[in-house]
């Protein structure tokens, strides 16, 4: 263990030099461990200790007296009757501290704890430490442990890092993994057709079965693995070989199928080495989807040397994004209309760009587009501005349109002469307007009939067609109606909607409404509690 202060003599160098060899005297009463000293001051004393500084081996068992000198802050040994009592039986008599608290603070001068800072009434046997109780020996112990194992994974991680260092800083060239090319043309068809990948092209790489066999830089494989791909999913076996050639790629896959990760990491591969930014571009239709790309992209992208990304949306501030910009950017996520403004204004170059990717090359435009507002003035503001940014042709349709306008307005539409109609509620029954295959609610009709009606317009008579709908806190009430109906179609719904307390409210009152009902039903089981109940209200009027 530890000893206390009191019979701990500290050596220099020079004294243990005069260090006698010790020796073991075994007796039928026990066993007692002699060791003398000699002090070059000329002081000589006899201790034992629980440790010698000749054999630290060896464990004190049984202490022979002691004679300490007076700077060591202990009564001197030689007075009085008690001369013989030794300095570990006068210490035994208070036992060790288990607790810090136990102990005093220490007051000037005297030894402190190294963990707690209390009085170091105690020296650790291990580390030599001033300790106060058990419990700091323990901590200290524990602290000490650490270290060392901070010390090591030091120079594991300096000697990782340095390889990882020449990986990153050596230009990247993809080839088959020693694996895939072990495997047989028959069993590489017969895995494509096991997992449905069909491709189409001239002398396509073959899939890959584990990121591994790709050779990624061991900071890549770790995040990928902290972002939840163990094993890579049919599109990114297929996809990411071919990325990583170099080849140009149109690739189709389910939603949540793994698409991002399967270009992000073609992408990433591309440009760590490169210099010249920005060196990657990536197209999105939607604000929401490239913040999401983005987020993905960040993750992936973690401890890699000099990968930043920008975001360049709509619906977000200009300044914020054209600063980032300016911070040498690696990879640019943006939507086509915020990238083209930026363009216009000559604040980015994308004469160094090495890759591009198009994320979704599927197309919700297709005119003409019929959009509800909720009032006419809204109709006309709207109507005008779609037509000065867009430059579409877009006209207003409400009840203060003369007959003739709205006569105009309906024949315009059909014979697409329009691209975008702005309507209030006024087109949103009776009509069948069979060439409009897209339908936005740019304000929630204030109630659920009236929105089956409007989204109703897209589609009729058998065709397909789209219906979108932004929706915030001023149709909150029907938050939960809009859920109900649009959740079996397969639509993905927001979040923010998925989580609103005022849907979450709405849905609880509909199921108190139904048990309700249901304790109203008379049925075999509860028809006798519905006569007793009866009865009893009779006889207490």
């Amino acid at each position: 263990m530890f000893l206390p202060r009191s019979v701990k003599v500290k050596r220099s160098a020079d004294e243990d030099k005069s260090c006698t060899a010790k020796r073991n005297r075994l007796s039928s009463g026990g066993s007692s461990l002699e060791e003398s000293t000699e002090f070059q001051d000329g002081k000589s004393a006899e201790t034992a200790t629980s440790t010698s500084k000749c054999n630290s081996n060896e464990v004190v068992q049984h202490t022979e007296p002691v004679a300490v000198p007076s700077d060591l802050g202990v009564p001197d040994a030689s007075s009085g009757e008690d001369k013989g009592n030794t300095a570990e039986e006068s210490s035994s008599e208070e036992p060790v501290k288990s607790f810090s608290k136990s102990q005093r603070w220490a007051e000037p001068g005297e030894p402190v704890c190294v963990v707690c800072g209390r009085y170091g009434e105690y020296i650790c046997d291990k580390t030599d430490e001033d300790v106060c109780s058990l419990e700091c020996k323990a901590k200290h112990l524990l602290q000490m442990q650490e270290k060392e194992e901070k010390l090591k994974s030091a120079h594991l991680a300096k000697g990782e890092s340095q390889e990882e260092s020449h990986l990153l800083n050596t230009a990247y060239f993809y080839k088959d993994h020693s694996f895939i090319l072990s495997l047989q043309d028959e069993q590489v068809e017969n895995l494509k057709l096991q997992l449905g990948i069909a491709i189409q092209g001239q002398q396509v790489p073959r899939p890959i079965i584990e990121f591994e066999h790709c050779g990624f830089p061991e900071t890549l494989n770790s995040n990928l693995k902290n972002s939840g791909y163990e094993v890579p999913t049919p599109i990114q076996m297929q996809m990411i070989p071919v990325g990583l050639l170099g080849r140009d790629i149109v690739a189709s896959a389910d939603t949540g199928s793994g698409k991002t990760a399967a270009f992000l990491l073609p992408v990433i591969m591309k440009v760590l080495n490169e210099t010249e930014t920005p060196s990657a571009l990536i197209l999105a239709p939607t604000r929401e989807l490239a913040i999401q790309i983005e987020r993905q992209a960040k993750e992936l992208m973690a401890g890699l040397p000099n990968m930043r990304t920008v975001l360049l949306v709509g619906g977000l501030p200009l300044p914020p994004q054209l600063h980032r910009l300016k911070q040498s950017v690696k990879v640019i996520i943006a939507t086509p209309g915020r990238l083209l403004e930026i363009l216009r204004q000559s604040s980015v170059q994308l004469h160094g760009i090495k890759i591009v990717v198009v994320d979704e090359d599927k197309k919700l435009f297709k005119p003409p587009v019929l959009v509800f507002v909720d009032c006419k003035l809204g109709a006309d503001l709207l109507s005008d501005a779609v037509h000065k940014i867009t430059g579409l042709q877009c006209t207003s349709m409400h009840s203060e349109k003369s007959q003739v306008e709205r006569t105009a307005i309906l024949q315009g539409l059909l014979q697409e002469k329009y691209e975008v109609i702005v309507s209030t509620g006024v087109l949103g029954r009776g009509l069948d307007l069979v060439n409009v295959k897209l339908v936005v609610n740019f304000d929630m009709p204030s109630s659920m009939d009236e929105y089956v009606h409007q989204v109703g317009r897209a589609g009729r008579l058998g065709h397909s067609g789209t219906a979108i709908t932004f929706i915030n806190n001023n149709g909150k009430k029907l938050f939960w109606d809009v859920v109900k109906r649009v959740k079996p179609t397969g639509t993905i719904l927001p979040p923010q909607l998925l989580n609103s307390p005022y849907l979450h409210d709405q849905k609880r009152r509909e199921q108190q409404r139904l048990k309700q009902l249901e304790n109203s039903l008379v049925t075999g089981d509860n028809i006798m509690d519905i006569i007793r109940k009866h009865d009893k209200n009779n006889s207490q009027r």
